[in-house]
């Protein structure tokens, strides 16, 4: 019998809201909560009791009660998140939901997503959402994807220089075996067409995002 791959869902600081779009994403429970300093006032607008607290605590966030909690230094090598990233994937929580970590300050917000990269090289997985978006990372193989109705866009964003071998299929603009380069926008807002997408990559990483109609 496999063993169950362990979950987290990692708040950062962006206020969003009650949270009401992570629900279909953490249907079936086993997911582990931790906050990112002041992540922990989403956790809780979210009706979600943190299991671990992390941050220098200047955006918001404390240490709470009995809630296992980590303090770190305000001048740091890395932020309250990755912090918070590194401690779950240092106790073998190898699927991460990230939220709370786009809008406001762009450099973390571009920092977030470059993040996502950095947690596949570190052996975990994750899905950074909002109220608008999912975005993912994409590296060399094959993708299938049950659409979502409130999807209504899908865009791939090469992160490598050239990114080989892309074919796209179940779109309104397929693609076969192209070429993408980075700060090319050809591969952006694409719309599915059916039930299923599937996405290939021969070489190279890309995040692919998924956005409704805004």
């Amino acid at each position: 019998m496999g063993t169950e791959m362990k979950r987290a869902l990692l708040f950062g600081s962006v206020p969003c809201g009650d949270g009401a779009f992570l629900r279909p994403y953490l249907d079936g429970g086993g997911w582990t909560v931790f906050c990112a300093d002041g992540g922990v006032r989403n956790a809780r607008a979210a009706g979600l009791r943190p299991d671990y607290l992390i941050g220098d605590w200047d955006s918001g966030g404390a240490p709470e009660g009995d809630v296992p909690c980590i303090t770190l230094p305000v001048e740091k090598d890395m932020t309250d998140l990755q912090a918070a990233v590194d401690q779950a994937l240092e106790l073998d929580y190898r699927e991460l939901l990230l939220c709370g970590c786009t809008g406001g300050r762009l450099d973390h917000t571009a920092s977030n997503l470059v993040l996502l990269e950095w947690i596949a090289d570190h052996g975990g997985r994750a899905l950074l959402v909002d109220a608008d978006n999912e975005v993912r990372l994409l590296d060399s193989g094959v993708l299938r994807l049950t659409n979502r109705p409130c999807y209504h866009y899908l865009s791939l964003v090469p992160l490598d220089r050239r990114v080989t071998g892309v074919t796209l299929r179940g779109l309104k603009y397929p693609l076969t075996d192209a070429v993408l380069t980075r700060g090319d926008t050809l591969s952006v807002s694409n719309e599915p067409l059916g039930d299923e997408v599937e996405i290939c990559l021969s070489a190279g990483r890309a995040l692919l995002i998924r956005s409704q109609r805004v």
